[in-house]
């Protein structure tokens, strides 16, 4: 008689930005399974303290308690761990320089990232002012190009002419709605320079917030690499996959299917 014996199902919310790390793992995992010596399914258990036991018949149970002796994190809990938060799973494996320099980082990495976001917001919004003190211009429900075409050009007259050079009548600001001109052209110039300081915070809140995704990835990995370098010797002669996997397990009564996730 076949069974399936199902355990609880582990659900993660991660934020939008940590995505992409879900998805990575999801690619490592494979590599990470033909890392192991010795692959197979063994009719002795893998698996413990996440099964229910009250399901399972006592020599079941004694089966799975046979793998509850592995005291270092596994290979797979370490990744995860570390792919949240940098250096947790160095600092459950031991490793607590490492698991200080990945946090640390982490701090730096979003401080520098709040910091740009900060500074380039501020900018923004005060060439918005400046442009509508020495412009005229109506700031409101405009897109990023209009900011950026009032720093090329003096007004919108001479924008317009410019699209009419190019036959481009699609490209026209209407002047009832999208108005500007400029006192003096050194007033053009110092909004320019605001609206780039602003687009390059902005650029490179980017290119940090890659530093972070990165620093999880690169966190994760390691933790894994020092899980894995802890494991006993004994735990890889039997076999032991210190990943998430599939499992069978076999008595003389049944054979139940088992899939665990150990952390």
């Amino acid at each position: 008689m076949f069974r399936t014996f199902h355990q609880r199902i582990l659900k993660i919310s991660l934020p939008m930005k940590i995505r992409p790390c879900l998805f990575f793992f999801l690619i490592a995992w494979p590599v990470l399974a033909s890392a192991q010596n010795n692959f197979s399914l063994s009719t002795t258990p893998i698996f413990s303290r996440l099964a229910i036991h009250d399901s399972l018949s006592p020599t079941m149970k004694a089966a799975l308690q046979q793998s509850g002796e592995a005291k270092t994190p596994t290979i797979g809990g370490a990744f995860m761990r570390s792919l949240l938060i940098p250096g947790w799973g160095q600092r459950r494996g031991g490793a607590r320089t490492a698991a200080r320099n990945f946090f640390v980082a982490e701090i730096l990495l979003w401080s520098g990232f709040t910091a740009l976001e900060i500074y380039g917001g501020w900018q923004k919004n005060d060439y918005k002012l400046f442009s509508a003190s020495h412009a005229g211009a109506q700031i409101s429900g405009k897109d990023s190009q209009f900011f950026v075409e009032m720093g090329n050009f003096i007004s919108v007259d001479e924008f317009n002419q410019s699209r009419l050079r190019r036959r481009d009548v699609e490209g026209l600001y209407d002047p009832a709605t999208h108005f500007w001109r400029w006192d003096t052209d050194a007033n053009r110039q110092k909004f320019f320079n605001m609206r780039k300081r602003s687009d390059k915070a902005y650029a490179r809140a980017e290119l940090v917030a890659a530093g972070v995704i990165a620093n999880h990835i690169v966190s994760g990995i390691h933790a894994a690499w020092v899980a894995n370098k802890m494991s006993s010797p004994k735990e890889k002669e039997r076999g032991e996959l210190r990943i998430p996997q599939l499992g069978i397990i076999t008595s003389p009564e049944e054979v139940r299917l088992v899939a665990r996730l150990e952390f």
